[in-house]
């Protein structure tokens, strides 16, 4: 690997795609934080990722538009100033993510373990969430118009610090009066 402004002798960068999606894959790497996988500043458009093991990745002002990512790890992984409109992702574990100032406009996330993880400053909007674990995770200062949620477990999630359970309730409340 040649060392330039975005990589490190430790990373391992993903190689940046071109207009035709391809398929970014890796071997799973041994547990240790020396294996953290960044992706600085790289154009990821259509990428596919299938099968994949990037937990504790960092994406950093990537392009991520349109993105499929299925059957993977994402676990602690964070994806900072990212552009993810119309990302797929589907049967993932995210646990412990992070997201910030991420534009995932109209992203759809099917069956995705969202637990514990922390999304603030993000554009959510016509965003469809389906089939999702989001106990204990934190939305903060999201723009979520137009977001559709079917079969979400919200246990002890907050937007803007508000408890999910709570505004469910006092929504319930209101249609029932």
């Amino acid at each position: 690997m040649t060392d330039n402004e975005n990589t490190r002798q430790d990373e391992t960068v993903i190689p940046e795609t071109n207009e035709t999606p391809e398929q970014v894959s890796e071997e799973p790497a041994p547990e240790s934080e020396e294996n953290t996988k960044y992706a600085v500043q790289q154009n990821l458009k259509g990428a596919v990722f299938d099968e994949v093991d990037l937990d504790c990745a960092v994406f950093h002002a990537s392009n991520l538009y349109c993105v499929a990512i299925s059957q993977s790890n994402f676990s602690e992984c964070r994806i900072e100033e990212c552009g993810m409109e119309n990302a797929q992702f589907r049967n993932l574990g995210m646990k412990h993510a992070s997201y910030q100032a991420a534009d995932l406009q109209g992203a759809v996330f099917t069956d995705v373990n969202l637990y514990g993880s922390t999304i603030k400053h993000s554009g959510m909007q016509n965003t469809r969430f389906s089939n999702l674990n989001m106990s204990g995770s934190e939305y903060q200062n999201c723009s979520l118009e137009g977001t559709h949620f079917n079969n979400c477990d919200w246990e002890d999630a907050t937007i803007d610090g508000i408890p999910v359970r709570d505004m469910i309730s006092a929504y319930m409340e209101v249609q029932n009066s």
